[in-house]
């Protein structure tokens, strides 16, 4: 995050207001704050243009307004100009830089989520302050006031029922704590009473009002709210008010009102789905979704509760039926008897199917990839819908991803809804039979499902255009048309959690096999990305085998060739996991098709934009729609900058990339290894020369990819560890191909992570396969460099022999004449290595010799590199002077040359040599410059050196001393580092000196 990111401050919890600093900023016009509101939202994230477009002009949007945008940005970034970079613009969209916690709504957030937190603890006072820090920053009951456009709109409606769920929870908290003051009641009755009377069939709300009016000593107040819901429950909706209702009633006229104990919406839940614990009933015997436990044989599994029939939705008003006609439609199919899970979902379906809005019909989105359950569960709800829509039920299949059928025209598709509702003679011309359609469902309250639709086109013209009915569409793709134009609500699926995936074999195998096989059956779920459709086929082939083991099953699918044959029923093509993911493939354009096999080809399991362009050999901006246009199809998932398929899709896609020639494979695949290279080299070799010339291995007209920018060392590690599975597996697939360049010059590029960050074991295993293509390409300066990487990576994990080999034969492979930074470089690591070995007199030695041939060179960054090494062999050996002289002298080279790590290393040992003085003051002001560069660097190994030093030096502090040396600790054993001895060996000492607990 640049400053100015830091520095820009945004509220949208009232009206829209930035700030720099102190200092309001004036935001200019109304769509321009518009337009400020949504990049403030989706802050740190690109917004596309056309995005922004449908956010701030929704349905009419004008012939003008790209141009109109282009100069609201203008206008905002002459506004920010003073805050530096903070809002960037490229070919993709538009992206506003902002700290976390310099949006108001953020901080609101995180407070409720330590709310949570805390209740689920048990600590309610503490969830009581938390709520209350959320609710001071709401300075309106109407965030974002006078804001233009849907997406203000929507955000304002969002944010206000936030804050309303916000002051019931802290109601209910209060009352179950049983301490707070009537006072603090009577204020919050004040405030729930004025938002009962907008929200008149909310039950938790007005319970949460009946307690606190009760406890404030206004009971009558509270049953007279009582009596208030009863009468309009019955009036508009013809039902009683929940048993929790009820029960909070009876404590009050019992005088002994409890917390809330329950809400309508556990009615949605099944016993047996996921709550807060993560765990589901399987038989009697909870199965966690974290752990595997080995579970006791059970002779059988009871049947899993059903979600229950619901009578009538709060939410629902009551209107004018239309006169019935002789028969309802009732073409829902028949619902799923064994529906495990998805309670979350149900219950958001169920609540827009029960808002209170205006007369336009209510629609919502049940959208996910092939085989997720979007029909399974739209057809639940519309069966659970079914007396709150009491005019009847249609459901028509759109065939939109069907294999044995084409797509329904919306005509064709207009003329079987017509159909169902009793029409004899239907119109020829399209226009007519949409115009008939909506006059005949106008008045009538009816549930609408559109199942499994290609497009929003598809769908537009079957949407009726008045009156109360519900529509659901299903669809692999987002259809956001249909949310910008009619404010469709769209519901993602996601795969099962672990719980509900096991649930769901249990009740088909038997809780017995499941019991009995817990961890197969688990990895069974995994194999099955989790897919319902996937875990029934694989299900049925249980049962068919009665005596088969689950882990028979899961052998078979563990071979990524056999998987998607595995998963397929007998003689029956179209139910197999192959098919459906045939059909969303089939849906794609030719470039989007080819694009999306070429990513099977890519040996990586994430991937972003900047690299999808080097891969497909298109720009950035092309790339990125790409990427968008399979993410609409659910073929990828994306999570913030970068992209992913499911291992069903992956295994999919990779069997269609088997049929691109060769040679385009191995052209993508050399683009994007030059990518890497380039990218890599933007940081790697920063405030110092290269040993080792890497150049991309193309020629400069033939690599045109941009690589990807970094703002720093500490965005560059962090990208790093995420593109580390990336670069490991292309990597090894260059090995294979004999590509010993890439190989060999991906795995020197990767140092500056791996030695920051990285795991120690995992480079020397990449370490191990790049000597080998150095080796094999006889190439004599990169095996000395990589011998050199070796050295470092065997010292930390201990095998202080094998690193003094390594350097010895890296030394051994030079020319004197011609190599004397790479000499400098591994007389340094040499020297570092024998001073882990107590071998201080050879490693003084060593060090001398780099420090005299590293002046030779003049290069200031190795010289300041023997200096660090120099500094901590006379710091080890009691010659404190000498030790604070060379850091000083290496701090100076390291300052010009830019490198803050080898500062911050500087900085660590200059420390302890002032603590060797005796001089605390000095060596804390040291280690701590050290711990704050290496924490914005990322640079987790030096930053637990830091922490280690800073607890020495503390040691007389012990409590202290021991917190520091445990974050220490913790790092170096995720890094699986030698010096978590060190620190286990300093929290020993300090227990036997004062009792401070090392667990």
């Amino acid at each position: 995050m640049e400053d100015g990111g830091r520095r820009l401050r945004v509220e949208v919890l009232g009206p829209l207001r930035a700030y720099a600093g102190n200092r309001e900023i004036s935001l200019g016009a109304p769509k321009q704050r518009a337009v400020f509101a949504v990049l403030a939202m989706a802050a740190n994230t690109v917004v596309a243009r056309g995005e922004l477009i449908d956010r701030i002009w929704g349905e009419g949007v004008p012939m003008t307004a790209a141009g109109n945008l282009h100069t609201y940005v203008s206008g905002l970034r002459r506004i920010l100009s003073g805050l530096g970079d903070v809002l960037a613009g490229g070919s993709s969209g538009y992206l506003l830089r902002l700290a976390p916690e310099a949006l108001d709504l953020n901080r609101a957030e995180q407070s409720a989520a330590r709310a949570r937190a805390a209740r689920d603890d048990g600590d309610r006072p503490s969830a009581i302050a938390a709520l209350d820090s959320a609710l001071a920053l709401w300075r309106s009951d109407r965030p974002l006031e006078a804001l233009p456009g849907p997406f203000a709109a929507e955000q304002r409606a969002r944010l206000a029922n936030m804050r309303l769920r916000l002051l019931v929870d802290r109601t209910e908290l209060m009352v179950d704590a049983g301490d707070a003051r009537s006072a603090d009641f009577a204020a919050a009755a004040d405030e729930l009473e004025r938002h009962a009377r907008a929200h008149p069939f909310d039950e938790r709300l007005r319970s949460a009002l009946m307690m606190a009016l009760h406890r404030s000593g206004r009971t009558a107040d509270a049953l007279a709210q009582y009596q208030m819901l009863h009468r309009v429950l019955g009036e508009e909706l013809g039902i009683e008010p929940e048993a929790s209702t009820r029960a909070v009633q009876m404590a009050i006229l019992a005088q002994d009102a409890p917390g809330r104990r329950g809400r309508a919406t556990d009615l949605l839940r099944p016993l047996g789905a996921v709550g807060a614990v993560g765990a589901v009933a399987v038989g009697t015997v909870a199965v966690s979704s974290v752990a595997s436990p080995v579970l006791p044989d059970r002779p059988q599994m009871p049947q899993m509760p059903q979600m229950p029939e619901l009578p009538e939705l709060p939410g629902l008003r009551s209107l004018p039926a239309t006169a019935p006609s002789p028969t309802l439609p009732a073409q829902l199919p028949r619902d799923s008897a064994s529906f495990i899970g998805r309670s979350d979902e149900v219950q958001q379906v169920l609540a827009h199917a029960g808002a209170d809005g205006n007369s336009s019909p209510r629609v919502v989105m049940v959208v996910g990839v092939g085989g997720i359950g979007k029909t399974t569960l739209a057809v639940r709800c519309g069966h659970l819908l079914r007396s709150a829509y009491p005019d009847g039920q249609i459901y028509i299949n759109l065939r939109g991803f069907d294999p044995t059928h084409p797509a329904l025209t919306p005509s064709a598709a207009l003329h079987q809804l017509l159909a169902s509702l009793g029409v004899s003679t239907v119109p020829a011309e399209h226009e007519q039979r949409v115009a008939l359609w909506r006059s005949m469902v106008a008045g009538r309250r009816m549930v609408v499902l559109l199942d499994n639709a290609r497009s929003a086109e598809q769908v537009e013209d079957l949407l009726p255009g008045t009156g109360s009915s519900f529509v659901m569409v299903t669809s692999r793709e987002r259809l956001g048309r249909l949310a910008v134009k009619y404010a469709a609500r769209r519901v993602t699926l996601a795969p099962l959690p672990v719980a509900e995936a096991l649930g769901l074999l249990a009740d088909a195998v038997g809780a017995a096999r499941i019991n009995a096989e817990v961890g197969a059956a688990r990895r069974l779920a995994e194999l099955c990305d989790h897919l319902p459709f996937a875990l029934r086929i694989a299900a049925e082939q249980l049962v068919t085998v009665t005596d088969g083991r689950i882990a028979d099953l899961v052998g078979n699918l563990e071979d990524a060739h056999q998987r998607l044959d595995t998963l397929r029923l007998e003689n029956d093509d179209l139910c197999s996991v192959r098919s459906v993911m045939a059909c969303s493939f089939d849906a794609l354009d030719a470039d989007t098709a080819r694009a999306c096999r070429m990513l099977g080809a890519f040996p990586g399991v994430s991937i972003g934009r900047y690299c999808a362009a080097a891969l497909l050999d298109v720009s950035v901006a092309e790339a990125t729609e790409v990427l968008q246009k399979l993410s609409a199809q659910h073929l990828l998932e994306q999570h913030g900058d970068r992209y992913t398929m499911h291992d069903l899709t992956r295994t999919y896609i990779r069997e269609l990339a088997r049929g691109l020639p060769d040679g385009e494979v191995r052209a993508a695949r050399d683009r994007v290894s030059a990518w890497y290279a380039e990218t890599l080299s933007q940081v790697v070799g920063a405030g110092r020369r290269r040993i080792v010339e890497v150049d991309s291995g193309l020629e400069p007209e033939d690599f045109r990819h941009e690589p990807r920018p970094f703002g720093g060392q500490g965005e560059f590690l962090r990208w790093c560890a995420q593109e580390w599975p990336n670069i490991s597996a292309l990597i090894r697939s260059t090995a294979r191909s004999a590509d010993h360049l890439s190989t060999w010059r991906l795995t020197y590029l990767m140092f500056d992570y791996f030695y920051a960050s990285g795991s120690a074991a995992d480079w020397l295993e990449l370490l191990r396969i790049a000597m080998r293509s150095a080796e094999a390409s006889g190439d004599r300066r990169a095996r000395a460099v990589l011998l050199n990487h070796m050295g470092v990576a065997h010292c930390r994990t201990g095998q202080t022999d094998a690193a003094v080999t390594d350097l010895c034969t890296g030394l051994d492979l030079l020319e004197a004449s011609d190599e004397p930074l790479l000499r400098v470089s591994l007389l340094s690591t040499l020297a570092s290595v024998l001073r882990v070995s107590k071998a201080y007199e050879e490693g003084l030695a060593a060090a001398l010799e780099a420090v005299a041939l590293a002046g030779e060179c003049a290069d200031g960054y190795h010289r300041a590199t023997a200096e660090d090494v120099l500094c901590e062999l006379y710091a080890e050996t009691g010659r404190w002077p000498e030790a604070v002289a060379h850091a000083e002298t290496g701090l100076i080279d390291a300052h010009a040359c830019g490198s803050p790590l080898l500062k911050a290393n500087l900085l660590i040992n200059l420390g302890l040599a002032h603590n060797g003085l005796s001089d605390a003051g000095a060596a804390q002001g040291c280690l701590v410059r050290a711990l704050r560069i290496t924490q914005a660097a990322g640079d987790r190994y030096h930053e637990g050196l830091a922490l280690l030093a800073l607890a020495r030096v503390r040691a007389a502090e012990r409590g202290a001393a021991a917190a520091m040396a445990k974050r220490a600790l913790a790092q170096f054993q995720e890094l699986a580092a030698e010096e978590a001895k060190d620190v286990l060996a300093f929290l020993g000492d300090l227990q036997l000196a004062g009792s401070v607990a090392v667990a």
